[in-house]
């Protein structure tokens, strides 16, 4: 039997059609591992990427890319938050927010408060794959479904 994460379950008994759920092993939860193993490709990863504003105000959002790209935090992100100062969350500070497992934090069923930003090259892909909440499994799925499931914000964030 499958192991969904507490967090996505909801979401993911409401959305079967929509969502393609993936077992993996733990060892192979890592994007390039994942890929190597399973035979997947690097370019339909979605890496969710929690960011800490700092100043002027402490928030925090969640930024998907793909696994090829790289999130411009200073620039873009930046400008997209209208923040002054960012880091990225501490595996600590991820896994308290998120209640999900560091290396396998979804974008689906995060708390309100995250605000989600998708980039625009995820919405080149027919499908990506994302993390299920934790490290045994992913969830296959439209870029489309991913913004309406998550009610994110597509940016021009690489």
């Amino acid at each position: 039997m499958v192991d969904i994460h507490k967090t996505v379950k909801n979401l993911y008994q409401d959305n079967q059609d929509l969502l393609e759920l993936f077992e993996c092993e733990d060892a192979f939860s890592d994007t390039q591992s994942f890929c190597d193993h399973y035979g997947y490709k690097i370019e339909d990863s979605c890496n969710a990427i929690l960011i800490k504003s700092k100043k002027p105000e402490e928030f925090y959002a969640l930024f998907c890319v793909l696994g090829v790209d790289r999130l411009d935090v200073n620039h873009k992100g930046k400008s997209v938050l209208n923040a002054k100062k960012l880091s990225f969350a501490s595996r600590e500070e991820a896994e308290l927010l998120t209640e999900q497992t560091y290396g396998g934090i979804s974008p689906l069923g995060l708390p309100e408060n995250i605000k989600i930003y998708i980039d625009k090259n995820v919405m080149s892909r027919e499908k990506v794959f994302i993390g299920g909440g934790n490290r045994v499994t992913k969830f296959f799925l439209s870029p489309e479904t991913l913004v309406t499931l998550t009610n994110a914000t597509v940016e021009d964030l690489t």
